[in-house]
């Protein structure tokens, strides 16, 4: 799965990509572990040669937004719809040495960039619907322009009103449709609102929570602080966080956000040699959980082999759980939930 920031130019985007890769960033595209304290204890408890966390690809390339002007620059539309979810980096911090495009006003921004990715789906959609009127088989009801036509001309007013395709009631189908189109605005958006170390002024909690209420996702970071708590090693870190009270870094929030926004859970598997947390659709079978493992092991699939991670944690082991009776035998349409450890028996 992969995510990528924009923001305006000034606005500390690169210092949010720097704190969310949590030090590991060598270039502008890294792959970071998403932070699980179930994996931290299976992977202590059963000391495997090889950890493997879930990640999420955070994308630091895509062009920075110009505050005049043609807001997207074409090539910043063509990579945002090269990935599954928006890191928008908004700024909330006065500082007289970065020049900015006007005086600082988080929520004009906030809701400026989503304006625009409404826009440019506008756009897209208009467009098609052109196309659509010379189509020869566009009215017969079941055909796939027939149903983009009937699709598209129910969001066309609501994206002229202004409302995102994230906030419209969509069946799946339909879903994958606009996603085939690449459109913007029905990605997950996370708002991360940049502040100052001392606390911003421009953006307040009660607002941020407020945001979230209204169905957006928003966060408030110190970008600075969290870059250099990034570069720390753990017991620096540790000092740092309790100094500022925190219990963690507001970068793992990020993290996470973006894990859940992305619809995700994890499943794990526990080997001796290779202990492994897996990222999946949530909803998703037992079959899918096995060929997210290996197509092959799809293909010859007989029994998932589950035990639920609370179960896990009170019997202390894997063995001890499965000695006490809470390993359960499921089929193909066993819908996996957070946190099972899985083992798949299959036809080798």
């Amino acid at each position: 799965m992969k995510a990528a920031l924009i923001g305006y130019s000034q606005s500390g985007k690169t210092t949010i990509y720097r704190a969310a890769s949590r030090g590991l960033a060598k270039g502008d595209v890294t792959a970071v572990p998403v932070p699980d304290s179930r994996f931290d204890a299976i992977v202590s408890q059963v000391q495997p040669k090889k950890q493997t966390p879930a990640t999420v690809i955070i994308h630091d390339d895509l062009d920075s937004i110009s505050g005049t002007g043609r807001p997207f620059s074409q090539k910043l539309l063509d990579d945002a719809k090269k990935v599954d979810l928006l890191i928008h980096v908004v700024r909330a911090f006065e500082n007289p040495i970065a020049p900015f495009y006007a005086e600082v006003n988080p929520i004009r921004d906030h809701e400026n960039i989503e304006v625009e990715m409404v826009l440019a789906d506008l756009q897209i959609i208009e467009n098609r619907l052109e196309r659509l009127k010379r189509s020869l088989t566009v009215k017969n009801p079941g055909s796939t322009d027939y149903l983009e036509k009937v699709l598209f001309e129910r969001v066309k007013p609501e994206l002229e009103s202004g409302k995102a395709l994230r906030r419209l009631e969509i069946e799946e189908e339909e879903a994958q449709i606009l996603r085939n189109y690449q459109l913007l605005s029905i990605k997950p958006v996370i708002t991360v609102f940049n502040t100052a170390e001392s606390g911003s002024a421009f953006i307040t909690d009660a607002k941020v929570e407020e945001l979230n209420r209204n169905g957006a996702v928003a966060i408030s970071i110190c970008g600075t602080i969290e870059s250099e708590l990034a570069e720390m090693d753990g017991a620096d870190q540790a000092e740092f966080l309790a100094s500022f009270g925190l219990s963690e870094p507001a970068s793992n929030r990020l993290i996470k956000a973006v894990y859940d926004a992305l619809g995700l859970i994890t499943f794990f598997t526990a080997g001796e040699n290779d202990t492994r947390a897996w990222p999946l659709r949530a909803g998703s079978t037992a079959l899918k959980a096995a060929a997210t493992i290996h197509n092959d092991i799809a293909k010859g699939f007989i029994r998932a082999e589950v035990v639920h991670y609370q179960d896990y944690q009170e019997s202390g082991s894997l063995d001890a759980a499965y000695s006490a009776g809470k390993m359960k035998l499921e089929g193909k349409e066993y819908i996996i939930q957070d946190g099972d450890l899985l083992h798949i028996r299959n036809k080798s």
